[in-house]
């Protein structure tokens, strides 16, 4: 019996995969990307067309930056902080080539929902006068990108925890009208949260069940507030940004180079 055993612990044991050298650097390579790209580069094919895509990018977002700080209801310079960062540690982890990081609308609203119920602006005329911090900013201010930090960390802290169960495979579980559904929302939601930039209408942050309805509701009752300059301008922007856009699709096998619409009209604006 003693015999038996032993050979049990012995057929056991060699079943059990060692971790050598070579299985630690596959690990590191799934996990950073850079480390299976990065010495494979060429430098002389891919530098400068991937210089001139990083600049036209960084110029781009810089604007969208600013005004995605804004509708997340943060100090616009903020938004230059949280375009730079993501960029760097994409490179480091990012698998997609043609995946260019940055900004996002649906998450700027999320954070700007938590911001304005936490910080109310009503509060912002009691701590004018209060100090400043190092960066010039009013308390007012440091208590509403705080509250933005701390949104933004835990859902840091949860799409990891997503990774680390990968739960990320449960997406094929989604059928496509699903996702139509929820991207049509998701852009009505986006539409609806600037309408008092598009209009040049001031408006109270309404936020909470049957938002949307309410703010639609206030529009139509102060429909003689809107400014005609704004709404010609933004309707004039719409027209020229989806015409550009159709015209980039349609032409894109004869042209080389993409009209870059959402620059000049970030740039303008």
């Amino acid at each position: 019996m003693a015999g038996t055993k032993r050979k049990k612990k012995n057929v056991l044991w060699n079943k059990m995969h060692i971790p050598h050298c070579e299985d630690f650097k596959q690990w590191c390579i799934r996990r950073l990307p850079i480390l299976e790209w990065a010495p494979h580069y060429n430098l002389k094919e891919n530098l400068l067309p991937d210089t001139v895509s990083g600049i036209m990018l960084a110029v781009q977002q810089v604007t969208q930056g600013l005004a995605f700080a804004i509708l997340s209801s943060v100090h616009p310079v903020f938004g230059l902080y949280g375009s730079l960062f993501p960029a760097i540690i994409y490179v480091i982890f990012g698998m997609g080539r043609h995946v260019a990081t940055g900004t996002f609308a649906l998450t700027s609203l999320i954070s700007a929902n938590a911001v304005e119920r936490l910080v109310l602006s009503s509060s912002q005329n009691l701590t004018t006068q209060s100090n400043t911090s190092m960066l010039g900013l009013s308390d007012f201010e440091m208590q509403r990108i705080g509250i933005a930090t701390a949104v933004s960390f835990l859902g840091g802290l949860i799409q990891v925890a997503i990774f680390v169960l990968q739960l990320g495979s449960a997406t094929f579980l989604l059928t496509e009208p699903v996702i139509s559904a929820m991207t049509t929302g998701a852009a009505t939601h986006v539409v609806t949260s600037q309408i008092k930039c598009l209009l040049g209408m001031k408006m109270p942050y309404i936020s909470g069940p049957f938002g949307f309805f309410y703010i639609y509701a206030y529009v139509f009752e102060n429909i003689k507030s809107v400014r005609l300059e704004a709404l010609l301008l933004s309707l004039l922007s719409i027209v020229v940004l989806v015409l550009v856009k159709e015209l980039n699709e349609q032409f894109k096998r004869k042209i080389k180079v993409v009209l870059p619409v959402d620059l000049i009209l970030n740039s303008s604006t």
